[in-house]
């Protein structure tokens, strides 16, 4: 809501909305395969765990790295949690920053680096940069425990407004990172892609496969945007990702269970997993 994340809803006016797009999995491990390499997740497995597997996908990454992008991962936190390190690697990822990379940073949380922090060392990394690029940032402070450096906007001590302020500083946190970003040279070339990795299940009463928790925001940002305060409504999920913006760019690329957003030919469908199952 625009009370939760003011930011986000701004920028809504200055970009293309996906609103009925659908995270592929229920956690970070899971999702991000989907994210950067197309690939669904599983309901019980993920593919991230296994480098011997992820050495043998496509990514989005890699086929940047090919028509001479500057590939950088950006991580506030333990980068070797459920084998990330391995997995970035074998993603194509030229460059990582990690938790190992704020030694000097004193007000670590439990789960790493707060938001603010690892934007305001990405913001430092690109007064100047070599374009072509691509920058992956994993944002951690609206993880539990909810540990975020602010006063408190919404009163209750109970998880939920717990989570609703860490969401709140987290969107603080991109929306300085942003309005900086707008003013910079690189800006007018860039494509920002906005997207959750995966859903919150807030009560016990929601369904676990139910499409309310599962479905999470898309936005496209950036001078590379040529429609602004766009809606569109065409069901997808993270698995489409690459296959999208490749196209947009004139590329290709061997994503065989994702589609085109964009594509008039292509369907309107997403496809999701849970614990016990599939929709």
């Amino acid at each position: 809501d625009s009370l939760t994340t003011p930011n986000f809803n701004r920028y809504c006016k200055e970009g293309m909305l996906f609103t009925q797009f659908f995270s592929s999995g229920n956690r970070t491990d899971k999702s991000t395969p989907a994210i950067l390499n197309g690939y669904p997740a599983q309901p019980t497995v993920s593919i991230m765990k296994e480098p011997k597997k992820t050495q043998s996908l496509n990514s989005i990454i890699k086929s940047l790295n090919e028509t001479g992008y500057n590939s950088e991962f950006w991580y506030g936190g333990e980068i070797n949690f459920a084998n990330f390190h391995s997995y970035v690697i074998n993603s194509g990822f030229r460059k990582i920053i990690s938790e190992d990379n704020f030694i000097a940073v004193s007000d670590i949380s439990e789960w790493g680096v707060p938001d603010h922090i690892l934007f305001g060392a990405l913001r430092d990394s690109m007064k100047k940069v070599n374009e072509p690029f691509i920058k992956v940032v994993l944002t951690l402070s609206s993880h539990e425990p909810f540990d975020v450096p602010m006063e408190p906007v919404f009163t209750g001590n109970d998880e939920f407004a717990k989570f609703r302020n860490s969401v709140y500083y987290a969107d603080k946190s991109l929306g300085e990172f942003l309005d900086w970003a707008k003013e910079t040279d690189w800006w007018k070339n860039t494509l920002v892609v906005l997207v959750a990795d995966h859903y919150r299940r807030n009560s016990v009463d929601v369904l676990a496969y139910s499409e309310e928790i599962f479905r999470i925001p898309m936005l496209w940002l950036g001078g590379a945007v040529a429609k602004q305060d766009t809606v569109i409504n065409k069901l997808g999920s993270q698995v489409d990702i690459p296959l999208t913006i490749l196209h947009q760019l004139d590329l290709e690329g061997d994503f065989p269970f994702g589609k085109d957003l964009l594509s008039e030919e292509s369907g309107s469908f997403a496809f999701y997993v849970f614990n016990e199952g599939f929709v």
